[in-house]
C-alpha cells in the first residue's frame, strides 16, 4: 500500500469506529509535531449516553419517548446539543430558499427533525442532519429517510470535527448522495463536496459570493442565507 489512492480506498473499507481511531491519531500526530499550532477544541456535545447497546429498531422506539434528540451509530446513542441563534437563523434561510425552489417538484426539503439512516455492510447508523433533500419517496421510513441528494449540516465549534470527518465519510457512501455542504457559522463561507467531483471541496466566500447547489438546480446569494445574521 503505497499510493495515496490506495490508503484512501482502505479506509473507505473500514467501519466509522475504526476510521474514527484513526482520524484521532492523525490529529495527535500532527499536533505533537507542530506544538503550538494545534488548537484544542472543546469536548464535543454529542456526548455518549450510557445506556446498554441498542438495536436500531429499540433506538427508534427510545427515540420517540425521549425529550431529547439522540443520533445513533452502530448500537452507542449521542445525545444533541440545542442550536445556536445563528445555527437556526442560517437553517431558517437555506430552508426558505430551497423549499421555494423545490415546490411543486418531485423532491422534497427536510430539516432536523427528520432522520437519517445509514446501512452499509459494516456500519447502521441514523442522523439528523441539518437540512436534506430526497426525492424517492418509495424508499422513505415512517420517520427517517435513506435517499438523500443534497445534505447539509451547519458547522459549530463543539461538533464541526465530526461534521468534516465522521459524517463527510459516511454521507458519501450513500449511493444518491451527490453534494455534501457545510456552512459556517461567523463568516459568509459555504464549502459543497460533490460527487461528480470527486468529492473535492469548492469554497464560495464573501457576501457578494454565490453558492451553487448542483443537484438540485440552484443557486443562492450567501447574502441571503446570512441574512440577519453576520
Amino acid at each position: 500500500m503505497d499510493t495515496l489512492a490506495q490508503i484512501q480506498h482502505a479506509l473507505e473499507r473500514l467501519s466509522i469506529g475504526e476510521r474514527e481511531v484513526i482520524a484521532d491519531w492523525l490529529q495527535k500526530l500532527i499536533d505533537a509535531q507542530l506544538p503550538g499550532y494545534g488548537v484544542a477544541e472543546p469536548r464535543s456535545s454529542n456526548a455518549a449516553v450510557q445506556p446498554p447497546f441498542m438495536t436500531v429498531d429499540e433506538y427508534l422506539q427510545f427515540e420517540e419517548q425521549s425529550p431529547l434528540r439522540h443520533e445513533y451509530v452502530n448500537g452507542a446513542i449521542y445525545a444533541m446539543s440545542g442550536v445556536s441563534v445563528a445555527h437556526a437563523r442560517i437553517a431558517q434561510e437555506l430552508v426558505m430558499a430551497i423549499g421555494g425552489h423545490l415546490r411543486g417538484g418531485p423532491c422534497e426539503l427536510f430539516s432536523t427533525d427528520l432522520k437519517l439512516l445509514i446501512r452499509s455492510d459494516t456500519d447502521e447508523i441514523i442522523y439528523y442532519p441539518d437540512v436534506m433533500v430526497a426525492c424517492q419517496r418509495e424508499h422513505w421510513g415512517p420517520n427517517y429517510v435513506r435517499n438523500p441528494k443534497l445534505v447539509a449540516e451547519i458547522l459549530s465549534p463543539s461538533t464541526q470535527h465530526i461534521d468534516r470527518r465522521e459524517k463527510a465519510m459516511s454521507y458519501r457512501r450513500i449511493a444518491s448522495v451527490e453534494e455534501y455542504v457545510l456552512l459556517a457559522q461567523d463568516d459568509h463561507k459555504v464549502i459543497v463536496h460533490r460527487r461528480a467531483e470527486k468529492w473535492r471541496p469548492q469554497s464560495y466566500s464573501g457576501p457578494e459570493a454565490t453558492v451553487e447547489f448542483r443537484s438540485i438546480g440552484l443557486s443562492v446569494p450567501l447574502a441571503q442565507i446570512y441574512e440577519g445574521t453576520l
